[in-house]
């Protein structure tokens, strides 16, 4: 009795607040993971994260959320070598930015283009060195799926509940809340294949299982509706990879049809519904028919779960095995060849066979660069092969590239390069809509070996194959980040994902977790290893001392990232008051938020147009050509420098000859500009007439 008491007091219960902590320090390795998937879903509804105003309040929320990951962080990180690599040439590529501000034609964009790189590299490094079990990776996979819903189901509102959901009256096209069609279509096929994965596992409950189903035939209907062709193209990268990486091929064609049939159903029955596929003023017909379709999309996904449930409920009773899978999969794989196959030879002979099908979209391509096609904004532009001016685009940045082969004309500054080479003047772009090519010309062939081996190397690290791994239960699902990964880089190619961190930053996760996850099982397999095989499994991978004098380096250079956000971030502020003022007749406030503006921001013209403006309204014209001539002297590259100066020169001074020289120059940087030509003959006129 004496023993059991003294056991019991030697043993105390454990208190509460020593549980928590424990469950505390089992969460931690999640919180990497966690939080970006939460910042993307954010980023996703403030403007896909491309305008940098509403971003960079975000950012420097999370940098302090970063700092405190480096102090919590293990004392030693494991890194596979082409991971390293790849982050080395990231954090290289953003150096590289940076350094283009001294030669940069728009320094302040390049500034701007440095700190949105700083933050992927800060996430980049963040995610790779964390550590990524089973769960890290259920967590990325399916927590992106998550992520995604609510932006789906916004992005789908446009159509069903037009009356109380707006932002799709202007244009058929779905784009809200990203804000562009083309990228909101990649992050829905980003998260179609882990939702088919979902809808196919066998070791998921059928009840989820169907959920996964339903989530993947909202992200089809919203792809479709986004009518992009990038994005119908990038779908089918990512399924061709997914099936030749999975192990559940089978499984997924039979959940990839369940799931289409009845989304497809559901568009085919709709197809009369024509507010759904081409842009219309008819508020009335639009709420009508967008009601209507309401619930064909209820019931198609609903069908689509319910499907996925009783496909899941007879797997485990039926069991396909051995040769008979086999059979079953070639006879599913021939009939999947079969529909397309006969699907495009009618489509063909209804169009004047396949000869006549080749010459029109041969001739739809090559002409709309110039204007010969006009590509429709609804639904029928799925049918039409154009290339958008993308090809033109490409011209101008690989123009800039033979004028600056090594150093580009700074980072962010495509913007000039369209306004200096651009051969229609209906194309006014800021982004050459190829990453690439973008790359080349504003930071030259350095800023693009480190970008290539940035992106590709991040890619290559989370495609290294599985190896003695490869039954591995949550293949498939590593499948599909792969996939998810190889259709982002496809789709930057013919656009400016990029530049849109809520894209940007999925990709830095699914391919920066499924990297780490494969670098975790190879080490899982270095310990269970013989004493010969271990240190080939091994030396992929390096361990890293993370001590104290690394985390105060890393501390600092997450300050320095804070503090490049927030001075151009409070210059936009200051910025924007001083244009209300202006506005408000309070030009002596105006003023100070102007110039407030231009010290926070000394690299920036267009405080200093404000300022010019403010100074004009006052009627100090001559302070006005002064700041004018500031902005100039800055930025001597930029055509609207010029065109405001002339402008003032023309209609306020009456300067004759200094604004013809000054529209003049504007002209040079900017031939197709139609209001500084049109300035120009006003100024012409007038000094010729008597």
């Amino acid at each position: 009795m004496e023993d059991s008491t003294a056991a019991t007091r030697s043993d105390p219960p454990r208190p509460a607040l020593h549980a928590g902590l424990g469950l505390a320090s089992r969460l931690l390795p999640f919180a990497p993971t966690a939080v970006v998937l939460a910042v993307i879903v954010v980023l996703s509804f403030l403007s896909g994260g491309y305008i940098f105003s509403r971003t960079a309040p975000l950012v420097l929320l999370l940098v302090p959320l970063a700092a405190a990951w480096v102090w919590l962080a293990p004392r030693r990180l494991t890194i596979d070598r082409v991971a390293l690599v790849a982050l080395s040439a990231f954090a290289a590529f953003a150096l590289w930015e940076g350094a283009s501000i001294t030669w940069s034609i728009g320094p302040d964009l390049s500034w701007l283009a440095f700190d949105l790189t700083a933050f992927y590299v800060v996430v980049a490094a963040v995610v790779v060195t964390a550590p990524a079990g089973r769960w890290h990776l259920r967590l990325a996979g399916y927590g992106f799926v998550a992520a995604m819903m609510p932006v789906a189901i916004y992005a789908m509102l446009g159509k069903v509940l037009p009356d109380r959901v707006t932002h799709a009256h202007d244009y058929a096209r779905l784009s809200a809340p990203v804000g562009y069609w083309n990228v909101l279509a990649i992050l829905q096929v980003m998260a179609i294949v882990p939702a088919l994965e979902g809808a196919s596992r066998r070791d998921l409950p059928a009840t989820a299982r169907g959920a996964c189903a339903a989530a993947l035939g909202l992200f089809l209907f919203t792809l479709f509706f986004t009518f992009s062709r990038g994005g119908s193209i990038a779908l089918a990268v990512a399924l061709v990879v997914y099936f030749v990486l999975t192990n559940e091929r089978l499984q997924g064609t039979l959940s990839l049809a369940l799931t289409a049939a009845p989304v497809g159903l559901a568009l085919y029955g709709a197809r009369h519904l024509q507010t759904l596929f081409d842009a219309t003023t008819n508020d009335a017909l639009r709420t009508s028919q967008g009601h209507t379709f309401a619930r064909s999309v209820l019931l198609a996904m609903a069908a689509a779960a319910a499907l996925q449930v009783v496909a899941a409920l007879v797997a485990r009773r039926v069991k396909v095995v051995g040769r008979t899978r086999t059979v079953v999969g070639v006879v599913v794989l021939a009939a999947v060849a079969f529909l397309v196959i006969a699907g495009g030879l009618a489509y063909a002979a209804r169009n004047g066979g396949a000869s006549a099908v080749t010459h029109k979209l041969a001739h739809q391509f090559s002409s709309s660069d110039s204007g010969g096609i006009t590509v429709s904004s609804g639904a029928g532009r799925l049918l039409t092969l154009g290339n958008n001016g993308r090809i033109p685009m490409a011209r101008e940045g690989l123009h800039s590239f033979t004028r600056h082969p090594v150093a580009g004309t700074g980072a962010g500054t495509f913007q000039f390069i369209n306004d200096l080479y651009r051969t229609n003047a209906s194309i006014v772009v800021k982004h050459a809509h190829d990453q690439w090519v973008n790359v080349l010309s504003e930071t030259g062939a350095v800023g693009f070996i480190l970008f290539v081996l940035a992106v590709g190397g991040l890619l290559v690290a989370a495609l290294r194959p599985l190896g003695r791994a490869g039954r591995d239960l949550d293949r498939g699902l590593l499948a599909a980040m792969q996939a998810a990964g190889v259709a982002f880089v496809a789709h930057v190619t013919i656009d400016w994902d990029w530049d849109m961190a809520a894209a940007a930053l999925a990709f830095l996760l699914l391919v920066g977790v499924a990297g780490a996850y494969l670098r975790g099982r190879r080490e899982s397999l270095a310990e269970a290893a013989t004493d010969d095989e271990a240190p080939v499994v091994r030396r992929r991978a390096l361990d890293l001392r993370f001590g104290v004098a690394s985390r105060v380096l890393v501390s600092g250079v997450l300050v320095l990232v804070a503090v490049s956000f927030l001075a151009p971030y409070l210059s936009n502020r200051a910025l924007s008051r001083a244009l209300v003022l202006a506005s408000d007749g309070r030009t002596t406030a105006a003023v100070t938020q102007a110039r407030r503006a231009h010290r926070l921001d000394p690299l920036a013209v267009d405080p200093l147009f404000a300022l010019a403006q403010v100074e004009q309204q006052q009627g100090r014209e001559a302070a006005s050509l002064a700041t004018l001539r500031q902005a100039v002297r800055l930025q001597p590259q930029n055509f609207t420098t010029y065109y405001q100066l002339g402008q003032l020169q023309l209609d306020v001074l009456g300067q004759r000859d200094e604004a013809v020289a000054s529209l003049r120059r504007a002209l040079a940087l900017n031939p197709d500009d139609a209001d500084a030509r049109d300035e120009l003959q006003s100024a012409l006129a007038t000094s010729a007439a008597p």
